[in-house]
């Protein structure tokens, strides 16, 4: 019976030992991707793409000398925290390089574009002072903010993007089941600025992306053409991500304008599901034509907290 006993409680230690250690695990590697993910999101929002081929201390090491001149101290969840802070998040009292470079854009050019970080700031730079400069890139995105808001600096402000936000936006070229193929890309521009009460949340003339997810070419007197587009995030201005999509709010106001304008809806139906479609109307033996400039509302997927300017 003593024996028993004893090897029943060496079975429940070790359980628990096990089931311990598998819990540690878990939390490491989880903490890894995060870490891993931080590092992507940061790499693309400077350069474009992601070094994944790099080592993880190589990869943060890279980004800090490339923004402030030096590596910084801590453990590399902790640095990554840190660029990520300096970079993506920022705060009211101090708003990010992406915040600071995005309205200093919008100021300039009246517009936020999509290209990444580096490509934004050394553009700026070439407008401004009719050269690029050797300085980290921190100290460049400072220079460019400083100038643009000379006179006083901005006020901004933490507010949340309700779900169902409506957004305008146009396409930037012509689209048809025809002529274009499943996997392609295409831009659309925001045709207003939109505004939580007197705080800008995304500028006019904002780019995004969209893409081509599948097509049908029309065939004669039989199957009508089809596109599905899907919409990928656009920028706020202090580079949170927004999703869109064709809900509701949006299907409605599309549906008004149809009516009331005809340009460039008709002719189309839109979907209301989780990434928002535009297909043809079943017309047999037509192909689906979306011209250059044809505006459509879409809507913010889900409740966004952002940093806004305050107008």
């Amino acid at each position: 019976m003593l024996f028993k006993r004893i090897f029943s409680f060496i079975l429940i230690v070790a359980f628990l030992w096990t089931s311990v250690l598998v819990q540690f695990s878990w939390a490491v590697e989880a903490s890894q991707a995060n870490v891993l993910e931080d590092l992507s999101q940061l790499e693309i929002a400077i350069y474009g793409v992601a070094t994944a081929e790099k080592s993880l201390v190589e990869r943060v090491e890279y980004l800090e000398k490339e923004l402030v001149g030096r590596t910084l101290p801590g453990t590399i969840t902790s640095r990554v925290k840190q660029l990520k802070d300096f970079i993506i998040a920022g705060t009211p009292e101090d708003p990010s390089v992406i915040f600071k470079i995005n309205a200093s854009q919008w100021i300039l050019e009246a517009k936020i574009t999509s290209e990444p970080l580096s490509i934004k700031i050394e553009n700026l730079e070439n407008v401004l002072f009719g050269k690029t400069s050797t300085d980290v890139l921190a100290m460049k995105a400072e220079n460019i903010f400083s100038l643009c808001f000379k006179e006083s600096k901005p006020q901004v402000e933490e507010v949340i993007v309700p779900a169902g936000t409506l957004v305008p936006v146009n396409f930037l070229s012509s689209l048809s089941s025809k002529d274009n193929k499943t996997g392609e890309t295409f831009n659309f521009q925001i045709t207003e600025n939109i505004f939580i009460d007197n705080k800008l949340i995304i500028p006019n003339n904002s780019e995004g992306v969209g893409e081509i997810i599948k097509v049908k070419k029309a065939t004669f007197l039989s199957r009508s053409g089809k596109l599905e587009l899907k919409f990928k995030p656009i920028s706020a201005l202090d580079g949170t991500s927004l999703n869109l999509i064709l809900g509701e709010e949006a299907q409605k106001e599309n549906t008004r304008i149809a009516i009331a304008v005809g340009v460039g809806i008709v002719g189309l139906i839109i979907l209301s599901n989780p990434i928002g479609l535009i297909a043809g109307a079943l017309v047999p033996g037509k192909n689906v034509k979306i011209e250059q400039g044809t505006q459509i509302f879409l809507q913010v997927k889900e409740d966004t907290k952002v940093i806004a300017l305050v107008q």
